[in-house]
């Protein structure tokens, strides 16, 4: 173990074998960090704080520090760091508001300049999320998400898997699995091709998700109808996870650039109301 002298280490953290601790770190009581972590100079770790292995955190990074949320009243709640993720300067993630819950972000994340994670969210492995992004309440990102620069995430919106959203997107819609999402109000622009390919999916497995685009976007079917075709047509796992993800979702899904689906502006409209009502809530 590795400790600068200008670091304070309180005698109730948790601190492994072989972790460097840099000058200026505070890590307070009831913080845990596993074995390999690095922690760059200026590095606070604050309490109910779980970090586990090989992380590296560079300077000026805050994690587990009260939600930024007036319905937070103080009672313990946790932020839940798993192992070999990156957080580059100034990043940040909160605890989680109700008592006892938490903030959970998993495995080889790769997390960088300013970015925000808020209170209760819930971020899978192998994400990345570039400069400046913030991530709203309750938000959920699954495995292989990629968030480019400044891209705003509303409070309970969740994004798909190997999902791609470009740089200055409001995300105020949920982003299905395998999708590229951009602008403003946030749209569908086909599938994150490049991002498939890099994680081994065969050209077969993007062809049906090719058709599967087709019939949510293009067939100018109803949702549900939409839904129900893509299962008897592609019964592949992909598919599958892709109507689960739909059917799960409380917000709506964004819809086609090209806004040709029927139930679009309906699911647009609705985000927009429902952003309304929750503003009181938004971190």
């Amino acid at each position: 173990m590795e400790i600068a002298s200008t670091a304070i280490v309180s005698p109730r953290a948790r601190i492994a074998d072989n972790v460097a601790i840099g000058p200026f770190c505070i890590i307070e009581d009831e913080a845990e960090i596993g074995a390999g972590t690095r922690l760059d100079s200026h590095v606070v770790i604050k309490r109910y704080t779980t970090l586990g292995e090989e992380n590296h955190l560079y300077p000026g990074v805050v994690l587990g520090n009260d939600p930024e949320d007036r319905h937070f009243t103080g009672a313990r709640a946790f932020l839940k760091v798993g192992n070999r993720n990156v957080f580059r300067e100034f990043s940040s993630a909160s605890r989680g508001t109700p008592p006892e819950s938490a903030t959970v972000i998993g495995d080889n994340n790769y997390i960088m300049i300013g970015v925000h994670i808020a209170h209760n969210c819930r971020l899978g492995n192998n994400i990345v999320i570039c400069n400046n992004c913030s991530l709203g309440g309750y938000v959920e990102i699954e495995g292989g998400a990629f968030l480019s620069a400044n891209v705003l995430v509303h409070q309970f919106s969740k994004i798909g898997q190997l999902a791609m959203v470009s740089g200055n997107t409001r995300v105020n819609l949920d982003v299905p699995p395998y999708l590229v999402a951009s602008d403003f109000h946030i749209a569908a622009h086909g599938l994150n091709l490049v991002g498939l390919k890099r994680a081994g999916f065969s050209n077969e497995t993007i062809r049906q998700l090719k058709k599967a685009y087709q019939i949510l976007y293009r067939s100018r079917l109803p949702l549900q109808e939409a839904l129900e075709r893509i299962e008897r047509e592609i019964p592949t796992p992909e598919a599958r996870h892709l109507v689960d993800f739909i059917r799960s979702s409380k917000r709506g899904i964004c819809r086609d650039f090209r806004g040709i689906a029927p139930w679009a502006l309906a699911g647009t409209e609705r985000a927009e109301k429902t952003e309304g009502t929750e503003s009181a809530d938004q971190e």
